[in-house]
């Protein structure tokens, strides 16, 4: 399992699904304390070789505010801006409200409703022990 990273209250695993595709389970808090965290941790996700693609699930995410909402942007804009995704494939409680209700969902491609969303996360099946750490 690799975990991007685990600093403080926000935690990022992540694996590579297919070629171009790495795939981001965020949990815990993303807010002002851990938007630096988030956006740094990302960015640094979509500058390994050959990544295009981060799919990011946010169904283990309990919070989600404003200054992590904005961190999810700019590494949205520095992805556009270099030929890459990221998308968001799932999230739930808090985050998914704040996601619809700032209308921010649909840029990712979120899948609407989102609120009262509990899914469990979509990870591609068979993925035990696939997850790394950058830490």
């Amino acid at each position: 399992m690799d975990t991007a990273t685990c600093r403080g209250a926000l935690r990022c695993d992540y694996h590579d699904v297919r070629p171009g595709t790495r795939y981001v389970i965020l949990s815990g808090e993303a807010d002002l304390a851990t938007a630096d965290q988030l956006e740094h941790d990302l960015r640094l996700l979509l500058t390994s070789a050959g990544v295009t693609r981060l799919v990011l699930d946010l169904t283990a995410l309990r919070h989600l505010d404003c200054a992590a909402l904005s961190a999810l942007l700019a590494v949205r804009e520095t992805a556009l801006a270099h030929g890459q995704r990221v998308t968001i494939t799932a999230a739930a409680g808090t985050p998914a409200r704040v996601l619809t209700l700032s209308g921010v969902g649909g840029l990712f491609g979120c899948p609407q409703p989102l609120h009262g969303d509990r899914r469990e996360p979509t990870a591609p099946h068979n993925t035990a022990g696939r997850f790394r750490s950058l830490a």
